[in-house]
């Protein structure tokens, strides 16, 4: 049986070309992974230590800071800044216009979106507005964002909430729609 390579143990320069679709502009910094079957549309930077899962679409002029982690089959729609030491699990959709901060924890099959009006086949103007996501939040699994919402610093949001109001720094909220439980234990701050 032929050795199996393991994508996050080569550079990701071995790896263009081989597996990925990756737009000549992106700015990559040392040492990035890029798992199998990556897209990387134009205008992206992808800061050192960062590792990219298999199959996941970063839309151009994606910023990503150094020592992340983007799982598996995510999503990042473009037009966003992903902070350093960040980790988005995997099956992740990251709206357009989007801001996280450092430091950030996203569970898996996270949600944020940035516009309340579906303009499908109609006729008006469009306004985006991605979510502010502060230094050291904690996201959990299945949680959706509405459009222009900020979490802020250290607050966490508990698994399959829907956040429908911005979200105070060190409070912890959950529920459809989240509702304040408590605070942020001292033990729990970044």
């Amino acid at each position: 049986m032929k050795d199996q390579i393991n994508p996050y143990s080569l550079p990701y320069k071995r790896l263009l070309g081989q597996w990925d679709l990756v737009h000549p502009s992106v700015n990559f910094g040392e040492n990035v992974r890029l798992g199998h079957g990556v897209i990387i549309e134009e205008g992206c930077d992808i800061g050192h230590n960062t590792v990219i899962g298999h199959y996941v679409v970063l839309r151009p002029h994606t910023i990503i800071g150094r020592d992340c982690m983007i799982g598996h089959l995510s999503v990042c729609e473009g037009d966003t800044v992903i902070g350093d030491r960040t980790t988005i699990h995997d099956q992740s959709h990251i709206t357009s216009h989007a801001f996280f901060e450092d430091d950030i924890f996203i569970g898996p099959c996270f949600c944020c979106i940035n516009t309340l009006q579906i303009k499908h086949g109609r006729d008006f103007a469009l306004v985006l507005n991605g979510p502010t996501i502060r230094r050291a939040a904690r996201i959990g699994a299945r949680v959706l964002i509405m459009p222009g919402l900020e979490i802020g610093e250290n607050a966490q949001v508990g698994a399959g909430s829907i956040v429908t109001r911005d979200i105070p720094p060190r409070e912890c909220w959950y529920g459809a729609a989240a509702k304040f439980m408590r605070m942020v234990p001292d033990n729990e701050l970044l």
